[in-house]
């Protein structure tokens, strides 16, 4: 039967041995007046705690004549954890990493300076996410990437 009260007492009461290995006895007791014997493999239960309030399963077994209470702590249910939703602008940051990754690459390289570092990281960025040469739309013409196909000898369109 499941019960919740405070343990008022907690006493070793000896050891012994299972098929799982020594195994230590504690007479528990609760200020409703519940008392049980709670086997643990732990010298040191942590199930239960003196003054704490808990929620047990208590049985009882007829012995020989002899009727014996037995506690067990009731653990919480398992509940699974809940994954964040997913961030919809997702790849849009690791984009952004990349590309800022790249142009801090040509700064350290000495390609362009410091100062132009997120004006060409913002048209990397553009390139990405369209697929449009930036550098054509800044010029004020359109670029058709279908129309005009990047070649070995045509690598000036790339903003790179």
């Amino acid at each position: 039967m499941e019960k919740t009260s405070t343990v008022n007492h907690i006493q070793a009461s000896g050891t012994w041995e299972s098929k799982y290995g020594t195994m230590y006895r504690f007479e528990i007791g609760f200020t409703n007046g519940d008392v049980g014997d709670y086997n643990s493999k732990s010298k040191d239960q942590t199930s239960f705690k003196l003054g704490e309030e808990s929620t047990y399963d208590i049985t009882s077994k007829d012995v020989n004549g002899k009727l014996f209470h037995t506690v067990k702590p009731v653990k919480a249910p398992f509940v699974p954890f809940a994954s964040k939703p997913s961030d919809p602008d997702k790849d849009k940051k690791i984009a952004r990493m990349s590309v800022l990754k790249c142009v801090t690459d040509l700064v350290v390289s000495g390609h362009i300076k410091f100062e132009s570092l997120f004006e060409h990281a913002k048209y990397f960025e553009a390139y990405v996410e369209s697929g449009v040469n930036p550098y054509f739309e800044m010029l004020g013409e359109k670029f058709d990437l279908k129309a005009k196909k990047i070649s070995k000898d045509n690598r000036e369109d790339l903003p790179f």
